[in-house]
């Protein structure tokens, strides 16, 4: 019963700092797609459908760090009531203590690993299939006759009309910064193609001429019959273009026509670990909330915060390890969370034997911890 009653008092917590830590990742995203609305006339129905298809990528990440501070939060209040001293003085061991924190930790790993595993890379196809389709509706209605357009990169495009099958005639096109190698282009007619397998956008030009320069200070011109500019698809809320984030996990596993060995089986990897350090964070925040109530609160706190840090170190140091490697050095991506949660066994064995290791007299120690420790 104590365990079930622990249980249940870490989900409103969760839930809470899930939906807060989640909000806060999503600001920046949320203004730039509200940017759109202003910028580009967007639907609010398609920046609202684009948000969601993100929301997969921000729980991925904010789950982990929810679980730190759930466990930490209940576990210091439990502390500070005396709850987890009648608990201990009615026979309840750490090691009893943690089956609860362990099964939530697992099954929001269980959850995690749904997310990334198919709901974020089916979130990212279908955010990317949303961006084309408001690019291919977009592009052209960006595009007005007798006004300088810069939405495309490096370029400075000007129609003198456009017909209502968006045909464009009187075509202007020239580099925005002009240096003596510049090129500028004129037709008489054109059309703009958005291609989805390459994900990329064709200015076709028809009947038109070319105008060149040189460093000499030379001069020359060339005619056309077709001529045309590619450009790659920008992308709208100003993100970089992430394919293999959108691809499925069983392509990511099977195919290996666009990517070679190694991405796949980095992003595989990384969509595996992600998860675990759920379960890895849950047992390192079991002992870190238990706390002795006449200390203090805020050692508690700063060690989640430690942890969190130390994690976010390992896992880029060993996300950089993986780049430029064999598909096997893939696995080094798991050392993040296994030291994890072997440092949170060791701690739980420790309180369980009520015997203070080096590590905790190495936090006694440090110079800050007296700083927040409470004044007598």
């Amino acid at each position: 019963m104590l365990g079930r009653s622990l249980f249940l008092q870490l989900i409103p917590p969760f839930l809470l700092g899930t939906f807060i830590l989640t909000f806060i990742l999503s600001m920046d995203t949320v203004y730039k797609l509200i940017n759109l609305i202003v910028s580009r006339g967007v639907p609010l129905g398609s920046v609202l459908l684009m948000l969601l298809y993100r929301l997969p990528q921000f729980l991925s990440v904010t789950l982990p760090i929810a679980v730190v501070i759930t466990v930490v939060v209940v576990l210091v209040r439990l502390s500070n009531d005396l709850e987890l001293t009648a608990m201990g003085a009615s026979g309840l061991s750490p090691w009893q203590l943690s089956v609860p924190v362990a099964t939530f930790g697992l099954l929001v790993t269980i959850l995690d690993l749904g997310i990334t595993l198919w709901m974020q890379p089916a979130g990212y196809a279908a955010y990317e299939e949303e961006t084309l389709r408001l690019l291919r509706s977009q592009t052209a209605k960006t595009i007005r006759p007798g006004v300088l357009n810069y939405d495309f990169p490096g370029k400075v495009l000007y129609v003198e009309s456009k017909s209502p099958n968006d045909e464009l005639e009187g075509i202007f096109i020239s580099d925005t910064e002009l240096r003596p190698s510049s090129m500028v282009s004129l037709s008489s007619k054109g059309q703009l193609l958005i291609r989805e397998k390459e994900r990329d956008i064709l200015l076709q030009l028809k009947q038109g001429t070319m105008h060149f320069a040189n460093v000499e200070g030379g001069y020359r011109t060339m005619d056309f019959e077709e001529f045309q500019y590619q450009f790659r698809a920008p992308q709208l809320d100003g993100s970089q273009n992430r394919k293999v984030w959108g691809v499925s996990t069983m392509d990511l596993i099977q195919s290996d026509q666009y990517f070679e060995e190694q991405t796949r089986q980095r992003e595989f990897q990384l969509r595996l670990t992600t998860p675990m350090t759920c379960l890895a964070f849950a047992l390192a925040a079991l002992t870190i909330g238990m706390v002795d109530p006449r200390r203090g609160r805020s050692n508690a706190y700063l060690q989640a915060l430690a942890l969190i840090i130390i994690h976010y170190i390992l896992w880029s140091f060993s996300k950089e390890l993986t780049i430029g490697k064999e598909p096997m050095k893939a696995v080094v991506l798991w050392v993040p969370p296994i030291l994890i949660g072997l440092w949170g066994v060791y701690q739980i064995q420790l309180s369980h034997q009520n015997w203070r290791g080096p590590l905790e007299w190495c936090w006694d120690h440090l110079p800050f911890k007296n700083l927040s420790s409470p004044k007598t």
